[in-house]
């Protein structure tokens, strides 16, 4: 697995990870998290599945910056010709 790949896997699992507990959090004590949907507080599974589909796109959006960002750091140099 390259680098530019881990460091992809890496950021997306964490974010996904901190979206989760953020849902899980806010199913067991619903006063200690805030998950809200087009301004709306959600409660219950839904805010499970918001905070986890939030932290996936973030993870996604993150993990995509930092792999182009590493691919550019470990890339070759071309030999001269």
């Amino acid at each position: 697995m390259t680098p530019a790949r881990k460091s992809f896997w890496w950021v997306f699992l964490a974010c996904l990870g901190l979206g989760i507990l953020v849902g899980l959090i806010k199913l067991v004590a619903p006063d200690y998290a805030s998950v809200e949907l087009n301004g709306e507080q959600v409660t219950g599974v839904a805010a499970l599945v918001t905070a986890a589909a939030i932290g996936a796109v973030l993870g996604l959006i993150f993990g995509l910056i930092i792999a182009g960002i590493v691919k550019l750091a470990t890339r070759g140099r071309k030999k001269a010709a």
